[in-house]
């Protein structure tokens, strides 16, 4: 039951690109103040943010490191109570330079429009390291996560045979990742990007908006990867004949 609370929460941040963003006002001391922000998960359930110096959540981080964030499955009808949601809890840090760029790289594949934003003096990159973690699934499914939990390995290649993963995707498979999008989300796209890449998924990027689709387990190798990769186009195939 905990683990696929672990699981459920893990997906849930995968699966979306922004949510509210919690810090302490320092303006109104003792108060929060909330704000919504995109942000980027990587393999190991740290939270990144690409953000301005001037926004009024960095000068609070500016002053207290400790903040928050929520990312919820907005309802589109009925009970908002119904749906899951995850809450979390820890401290942010400035991203130093030595890590800072690789990981900007990254984010602009993932958010193209962000590269405008990398262009600008004022954008820094943020990383919430979690300390706990609160997910609610629905109604009775209430945990809370610690941080050993919610921490995962590292992922087992680098940045650049995970790049060139991505580009032999974009170049090559096309029509393979067509075929996925269409049968995990019923989107009929020619087009598709992947446009990032984890262990336990990847992105495919249609229209302007990033779809996450879930391996069937973790994948610990390039090879690994390939081999998830061809099975999905192979289930995808199948079933769309």
């Amino acid at each position: 039951m905990r683990q696929q609370a672990l699981y459920e929460a893990k997906q849930l941040v995968f699966q979306k690109s922004s949510g509210v963003m919690s810090t302490l006002s320092h303006n109104l001391r003792g108060y929060p103040f909330g704000s919504v922000a995109p942000y980027m998960c990587d393999e190991q359930g740290r939270i990144y943010f690409f953000i301005s110096d001037i926004a009024q959540h960095t000068k609070n981080l500016n002053h207290d490191m400790r903040m928050s964030l929520t990312v919820f499955d907005a309802a589109e009808q009925g009970d908002q109570n119904e749906h899951g949601r995850v809450t979390i809890v820890g401290d942010g840090s400035l991203v130093s330079q030595e890590h800072a760029d690789s990981l900007i790289n990254k984010y602009v594949t993932l958010y193209p429009e962000a590269q405008s934003y990398r262009n600008a003096h004022d954008f820094n990159l943020w990383q919430l390291d979690a300390i706990r973690v609160r997910y609610i699934g629905g109604f009775g499914k209430i945990f809370w996560l610690e941080q050993n939990e919610w921490l995962q390995s590292s992922k087992q290649w680098d940045d650049e045979q995970e790049q060139s993963m991505i580009e032999h995707m974009n170049a090559d498979h096309q029509d393979a990742m067509s075929l996925i999008l269409k049968q995990y989300y019923n989107l009929a796209d020619a087009s598709p990007i992947m446009s990032g890449l984890l262990p336990q998924g990847f992105y495919l990027q249609s229209l302007k908006r990033n779809y996450y689709i879930a391996f069937d387990e973790p994948c610990d190798s390039p090879l690994a990867v390939r081999k998830a990769l061809v099975k999905m186009t192979q289930d995808a195939r199948a079933s769309a004949s």
